[in-house]
């Protein structure tokens, strides 16, 4: 698993809704926000909403974003907006978050690849990019970008399903995002023994080729 992480937010690609002008932040790459409380809610509000829960400490705020030139991968995946916020708020429970707001993209390798030069200066597509935005140890903030077609890649090595793939982006990233880090090999395993937990909540099992996997 690539080790990107960044510190500044990621442009809105041109392709997504703008963000809101009225907002000091700017809103997670235009996305609308799914807000589901760690109680598993499946309710769902405008962003002012959801950002007021998160902050009361109802839960953790999702935005999910799919960029209009991977919208067809959705439905071939089957993968909905709502289970990738149950991975984001398993992957934040792990690191002890109950309240806090993440922004997920799904992407391409054409848009990933610009990303990780623009703000890592790496010149190739990579899986996950994640940019945390809080020091609060009690309040998880930041984004994640993941690319489906480097999921896809990656998935038919792996010996599983792509959507699962790309779950594992997430969490991969939301780990970060929490203060989790990979450089090292002891980071590294106590990584994936995360990755495993949130996982096994979602009731995926990792495949025993990707048992394996010393991607850092």
């Amino acid at each position: 698993m690539s080790n990107t992480q960044a510190n500044s937010p990621p442009e809105t690609d041109s392709k997504s809704q703008p963000a809101s002008p009225d907002l000091e932040e700017p809103e997670p790459f235009g996305a609308n926000v799914r807000n589901v409380p760690t109680d598993q809610d499946d309710s769902s509000a405008p962003r002012d909403g959801a950002t007021d829960s998160a902050t009361d400490g109802v839960g953790v705020a999702v935005d999910v974003l799919w960029d209009v030139t991977v919208e067809a991968w959705q439905d071939r995946l089957e993968l909905s907006d709502d289970r990738i916020a149950d991975a984001v708020q398993a992957a934040a429970a792990v690191r002890g978050f109950q309240r806090g707001q993440i922004g997920v993209r799904i992407t391409d390798d054409v848009t990933i690849h610009e990303i990780n030069v623009r703000h890592l200066s790496h010149d190739y597509p990579t899986d996950v990019i994640s940019f945390p935005y809080s020091d609060d140890p009690d309040h998880i903030e930041g984004e994640l970008v993941a690319s489906v077609e480097t999921a896809q890649e990656n998935a038919a090595e792996a010996g599983w399903e792509v959507a699962n793939e790309v779950l594992l982006y997430v969490i991969h990233g939301v780990l970060h995002i929490g203060g989790m880090d990979d450089h090292q090999a002891d980071e590294r395993a106590l990584m994936r023994d995360a990755e495993r937990e949130v996982l096994a909540h979602l009731g995926i099992q990792v495949p025993a080729v990707a048992e394996g996997d010393q991607r850092g």
